[in-house]
């Protein structure tokens, strides 16, 4: 599967360890800076070495993303230190670019609203799917057959409130953001469109993310940035087992088996897509195993050792709707008081 990341910059990423397998493997594909026309990409903004490694990132026993296999091209698009319209252009010039290198996805955790000049701001019923460059160039790359996925955007908790540019456009995966519990995160965008249509499409997790930063130490970040390429990934290795399938096909089976697929609202969409019964409702005569499911009936506690104060706990599916009392000792046998 080859996937493109149009982003603001790639630095850290020819140097941390998190991406090493990218070049032992050949799996970096090309690169090119649209914003300075030419190759360089391991340089300006951070943001994109971040997005990459949700779903690029293969650390051993350090970090793993969603489609650590696959072969990427990366694309700076974008201009952090201001907002044009040409920036558009260029998520344009990207898709065309993508088409040709035989991109099957492209994740682009990138949303346009306003502008440095207020008199060229998009409206909410610029939201349509019809008249921001990048989302008419975004709903031209999935009719030839490419599958775009979006970050839905970051302003749900703001006066604009609703998704961005490309995110509204039609026949893209457009991502909304959940936190490790599965609720929405109050800053991630909601829908509908201005012409009505259901909008962010699908979330995943976008709330305390891992990330990895251009040296290589591994962090949390908060943003639909980050849910847009987690999903990506998730797509990629779906797409994978289902080759057969058109890309409007696997966004179709993946909101049937979204965790509010009888029920879509504004604010996650079709909910959050479930590999297992997407894939069994695209196989129904073949499904997967039982035994797929049954990795969830294990308890985990993880990491180990424990990286300053971050402990997770892992639950079976048997305990996650029962109350239960947790007690946590030290390698000791000292019990933290805390942890009741």
């Amino acid at each position: 599967m080859q996937i493109a990341v149009f982003d603001a910059g790639f630095p850290g990423v020819n140097t941390a360890p998190a991406f090493a397998a990218l070049y032992q493997e050949q799996r970096l594909a090309s690169t090119f800076n649209f914003v300075d026309k030419n190759t360089a990409v391991y340089q300006r903004n951070s943001h994109g070495t971040q997005c990459l490694s949700t779903m690029a990132g293969n650390q051993p026993g350090v970090y793993i993303g969603t489609a650590p296999k696959a072969t990427y091209h990366l694309c700076i698009t974008e201009d952090a230190s201001s907002e044009h319209p040409v920036e558009e252009a260029n998520w344009l010039l990207a898709a065309e670019y993508a088409d040709s290198a035989g991109v099957d996805i492209i994740s682009s955790s990138l949303g346009y609203n306003t502008f440095d000049y207020p008199s060229i701001d998009y409206t909410y019923a610029d939201l349509n799917g019809r008249t921001a460059l990048s989302s008419r160039a975004a709903t031209v790359a999935a009719r030839v057959g490419m599958l775009v996925v979006n970050s839905a955007g970051n302003e749900g908790a703001s006066s604009w409130r609703y998704v961005t540019a490309p995110a509204d456009a039609d026949s893209i995966l457009s991502v909304g953001a959940v936190d490790s519990l599965l609720v929405r995160a109050s800053f991630s965008s909601r829908g509908p469109t201005a012409d009505g249509r259901i909008k962010p499409n699908l979330a995943a997790m976008g709330f305390q993310t891992a990330i990895v930063a251009p040296d290589g130490s591994v962090n949390r970040g908060n943003g639909t940035s980050y849910s847009c390429p987690v999903l990506a990934g998730m797509v990629a290795g779906f797409w994978q087992a289902n080759p057969r399938l058109t890309a409007q096909q696997v966004i179709s089976f993946l909101q049937r088996s979204g965790s509010r697929a009888t029920a879509p609202n504004d604010e996650v969409g079709y909910g959050i897509p479930n590999f297992v019964s997407a894939y069994n409702l695209a196989n129904p005569g073949t499904p997967l195993a039982a035994s797929a499911a049954a990795a969830r009936q294990e308890l985990f506690i993880y990491p180990n050792p424990i990286k300053e104060t971050e402990l997770y706990l892992q639950l079976a599916v048997g305990f996650q709707a029962v109350p239960l009392r947790v007690r946590i000792y030290d390698a000791r046998g000292r019990w933290c008081p805390s942890s009741r």
